[in-house]
């Protein structure tokens, strides 16, 4: 299953086709084999967006612990970074499952990763003594929502993100964070 996978990958960043048999030959297993353990294309990229997005939520999730022990400003600068990471070990599979997820019935996927970095960011806020309770998991997600999209916006402008933007980013959610 992760030859079949690690092939998407590949095909994705190359550009190339992302049909069935594309993704075999290239993982070197056979068709048979493939819809053993997926239902076609769509069921190989929404696996293929689950491990990703699973990976970003545990890449946040780990540097929770350095967050909680830096100022807010360091904290948050460390779970920007960490969100940022996760997408530039593979910018170009970052970019390219972000067009195609649009179309794909991820909803409830997307759903639970959201909530793991929503409860890890909770849990800083609170941890920075910032909000509590329902008003910390409400600003989490705020926080989450917004950091995904001013990430995705860098991305798409220069292919990653530069120190600046990296530093845009972080102090904008300071200022979300501030005007509670």
């Amino acid at each position: 299953m992760d030859a079949i996978l690690e092939a998407t990958a590949l095909l994705l960043e190359e550009g190339q086709s992302c049909s069935t048999n594309a993704i075999a030959e290239r993982a070197g297993v056979g068709i048979a084999t493939l819809y053993q353990y997926f239902d076609g294309r769509d069921g190989v990229i929404a696996a293929l967006s689950r491990q990703v997005r699973a990976r970003l939520a545990h890449t946040v999730t780990s540097a929770l612990e350095t967050a909680c022990g830096q100022s807010l400003r360091e904290g948050v600068r460390s779970l920007v970074l960490a969100a940022v990471q996760a997408d530039t070990e593979r910018p170009l599979l970052a970019t390219r499952l972000d067009e195609i997820e649009a179309k794909l019935p991820l909803e409830s996927d997307h759903r639970q990763i959201m909530t793991e970095l929503c409860a890890a960011v909770a849990a800083f806020l609170e941890r920075q003594n910032v909000a509590y309770g329902v008003k910390a998991e409400t600003l989490a997600s705020d926080l989450c929502t917004i950091a995904g999209a001013l990430i995705d916006a860098a991305r798409e402008r220069s292919g990653t993100i530069e120190a600046d933007q990296f530093a845009r980013i972080t102090g904008q959610l300071l200022a979300i964070i501030h005007a509670e």
